[in-house]
């Protein structure tokens, strides 16, 4: 019962097993998600829920490789989530499309340092680079609404 949970949840609640590109529809599947709290609370995924999600995706990472017995599979995207959620946070709603496009750009293209980091072993790797790449884009958007 414990791996299938874990399994679930690295597969971004089956979403990972979307062909082809899983993380983009991870990544969308994030927004979807955040659109529901969005909508239910009048406020997006507060800050505590994404760090507490973060955390937790390097052990739901680390174990959802094992079951899977691939380094870092594809269809593993609770990192997409949290990437997704971190680029999301406190943005305006119209301005979600726009996080989605950097953050997928982000976490395709690895530059810098979101390619190095992604070498560190089990989820922590599996998470890190999506972090990056979740934080690249929020900087991105916090520029751009400074100035809206």
């Amino acid at each position: 019962m414990k791996e299938k949970i874990i399994v679930f949840l690295a597969r971004g609640l089956g979403s990972g097993l979307l062909k082809p590109a899983p993380g983009t529809w991870g990544s969308l599947t994030a927004v979807l998600l955040g659109g529901i709290c969005y909508f239910l609370t009048k406020q997006g995924l507060p800050l505590w829920f994404i760090l507490i999600a973060a955390g937790l995706g390097i052990f739901i990472c680390d174990q959802g490789e094992k079951y899977l017995q691939k380094h870092d599979a594809p269809e593993i995207v609770w990192d997409e989530f949290v990437g997704m959620w971190i680029a999301m946070w406190q943005v305006p709603v119209w301005l979600w499309p726009v996080s989605f496009i950097l953050f997928r750009f982000f976490d395709i293209s690895k530059i810098g340092p979101i390619k190095t980091i992604q070498d560190l072993d089990g989820g922590l790797g599996i998470m890190a680079d999506d972090v990056l790449a979740g934080i690249a884009s929020r900087l991105i958007l916090a520029a751009v609404m400074m100035f809206i």
